[in-house]
């Protein structure tokens, strides 16, 4: 996305909704040797209703450079009572160094989700070891939900956690001026500029990017004769003939936005977790008249 939250042309992701799951911690040393051994476990209980699992990935650092060689790590499906471990094999060709291993399958069984996911990070320092080196335990793997929600609507959460506090009063404070700077002359309908912060509507303690936003709006008289390029509905060009010709007291169509765009969004959720959302409808881009 680009500095106001528009989704860039062909980076689609698929999918309206990206949840990032850190693993719950375990108590122990990793370290064995040259061996590192991390269980891992994803809790995912408490899934909005609304939010369809289309994919899950775990992403990882497959390698690490050290002062002495290489660690080399790998994911493993933790085993169970019902099945053996296995090795979870990149999905596709590292990028920037990071590797996703496709673990829908283990999320969703027979269409009904699991709860957890369990998981072992193991690597393995390779070159020679010496003995004074301070062995460098690797990031957590982070586990990527990409989900499809069909809540529409930008809700923000109910409550905590907070960032900082800000003055939710100065938007409706500078919106006359703003407005009045923009200029009060009639003209055709046409689409206007506004941009606004996040901060200014009092919700950047629950939006981390972007930090600016132009939803833009629709202002202006709708002329006599409704040009094509206005879109305008049959009803809109009758309306127009019929408060001219025959009722003044009938109203000119008004002036609305035609088409909108997306925005995406990057949130913190209630228990501090990170979100990724495009929410459509958000940045008019044309006006009509109906």
């Amino acid at each position: 996305a680009d500095r106001e939250g528009r989704p860039r042309h062909g980076r689609s992701l698929g999918t309206n909704t990206v949840r990032l799951v850190q693993a719950a911690s375990h108590e122990g040393q990793p370290w064995a040797g040259r061996w590192y051994v991390q269980p891992l476990t994803y809790h995912l209980e408490g899934q909005p209703e609304a939010e369809h699992l289309l994919r899950a990935t775990v992403v990882y650092l497959p390698s690490l450079p050290l002062a002495h060689g290489r660690l080399l790590c790998a994911l493993e499906l933790a085993a169970t009572s019902e099945a053996p471990g296995m090795l979870l094999g990149p999905a596709a060709h590292p990028r920037h160094g990071w590797a996703e291993a496709d673990v829908t399958p283990y999320l969703v069984l027979g269409n009904v989700s699991v709860g957890s996911l369990a998981l072992r990070h193991v690597c393995v320092r390779a070159g020679r070891v010496r003995g004074h080196d301070a062995p460098v335990a690797p990031s957590h793997p982070f586990l990527l939900l990409y989900l499809n929600d069909t809540q529409a609507g930008l809700t923000p959460p109910a409550a905590e956690p907070r960032r900082h506090r800000r003055d939710t009063r100065m938007l409706a404070h500078d919106l006359p001026g703003y407005l009045r700077e923009q200029g009060g002359e009639k003209s055709d309908c046409s689409l206007r500029p506004f941009p606004v912060s996040f901060a200014q509507l009092g919700w950047d303690h629950w939006i981390i990017a972007p930090h600016r936003y132009n939803p833009r709006y629709c202002k202006g008289t709708c002329p006599r004769l409704l040009r094509y390029d206005y879109h305008a509905p049959n009803h809109a060009v009758v309306q127009s003939f019929v408060h001219q010709l025959v009722d003044a007291n009938v109203p000119r169509p008004s002036c609305v936005p035609y088409r909108y765009s997306p925005i995406s969004v990057l949130m913190i959720e209630r228990d501090g977790g990170i979100l990724y959302k495009e929410y459509e409808n958000m940045i008019a881009e044309s006006c009509t008249c109906r």
